[in-house]
């Protein structure tokens, strides 16, 4: 079987070398000239998964073209915000499985990543898109510590077809139907994790950070469920277990940048810290407008935009959700 993953940032390295492991026919595309050396010379990607020798990845190239040519399974690992693009370069000359790792709703369209490769590889029939999203962090998986996650779809023989490509011994993937339900539970629960991380950064203390956690699992589901997910899938690895990684892991990007933020950072401050995208920054905007244009309660989503697009104080933010009139709790 011949899988390429495109996009070689620390999730998309470390899924080419789980795959190359298992014995795949793997090849790995690679954006950036600096990061395609570190791992030609090296074995080692040192910008984005320093520390992680690669010894089963068969195949790098820069070509993308050839990457997507005549393969049985692609994987894209490319930010939420850069997929169309990626997409319009080039297209599969075949009907491939295509499995989505990004976690973000696209800006502007506000569309989820299945929609938009959908739209763009017009080609590809719906059930061969999926979306695979959980508590997985890079350098955790890639130091086989064990860990579950969950792919989506709409066709059940494809889904476990891809779940038994995926599992290893330290990497356990379940699947859903619940193709909508995985999506947005990866998208939001960045904003939820910013948020986390402002708490943070203002100096607040676990039992601060675990109240907003809970309230944003509220926000979560209603959004979620007005969107067409499944409630049961925001209770679980792509939804709450997701939400819990993020907010309190040191390896958390989205955490980090809301940390940042609590301490005073701007937007843009922070994009000229990190090389990384912190995808819950460009997700909040389209969170924002689709609970505007449907009318749902998100409280905590609104602060988060409010502090990071509209520059308001976080402490001001704060003090106007602990105002709010007061409600029965599961209302």
């Amino acid at each position: 079987m011949k899988i390429s993953i495109i996009g070689a940032g620390g999730w998309g390295t470390t899924v080419a070398e789980i795959l190359g492991k298992k014995g795949f026919d793997t090849t790995l595309w690679v954006h950036s000239k600096k990061t395609y050396d570190s791992i030609r010379n090296w074995q080692e990607n040192i910008f984005y998964l320093k520390g992680i020798k690669l010894n089963h990845i068969k195949t790098l190239t820069m070509d993308l073209e050839a990457a997507l040519k005549e393969k049985d399974v692609i994987v894209l690992a490319v930010p939420a915000q850069k997929l169309r693009y990626i997409l319009n370069e080039t297209k599969p000359n075949n009907n491939p499985l295509v499995v989505n790792l990004a976690k973000g709703i696209e800006n502007n369209t506000n569309k989820r990543m299945s929609e938009v490769i959908a739209e763009v590889w017009n080609m590809l029939k719906s059930e061969n898109i999926m979306s695979l999203s959980g508590p997985n962090f890079a350098i955790e998986i890639a130091q086989e510590m064990p860990a579950a996650t969950v792919i989506g779809g709409i066709n059940e023989n494809f889904l476990k077809e891809v779940q038994k490509i995926f599992t290893t011994q330290y990497f356990r993937v379940y699947y859903t139907l619940d193709l909508i339900g995985v999506e947005l539970g990866g998208s939001l629960k960045n904003v939820l994790a910013i948020s986390a991380g402002i708490s943070d950064g203002l100096g607040f203390g676990d039992s601060s950070k675990s109240s907003l956690i809970v309230r944003g699992i509220a926000e979560l589901i209603r959004f979620g469920t007005m969107l067409g997910g499944k409630k049961e899938t925001f209770y679980g690895l792509s939804g709450i277990g997701d939400l819990i990684a993020t907010s309190f892991s040191k390896n958390s990007r989205n955490r980090w940048a809301g940390e940042e933020i609590g301490k005073g950072r701007t937007k843009e401050e922070i994009e000229e810290l990190t090389t990384k995208v912190v995808e819950g920054m460009y997700t909040v905007k389209s969170v924002y407008e689709i609970k505007e244009k449907n009318n749902i309660y998100m409280p905590i989503t609104d602060a988060t935009y409010r502090i990071i697009y509209e520059n308001e104080i976080p402490i001001k933010a704060l003090n106007e959700l602990m105002k709010r009139p007061l409600k029965k709790e599961n209302s």
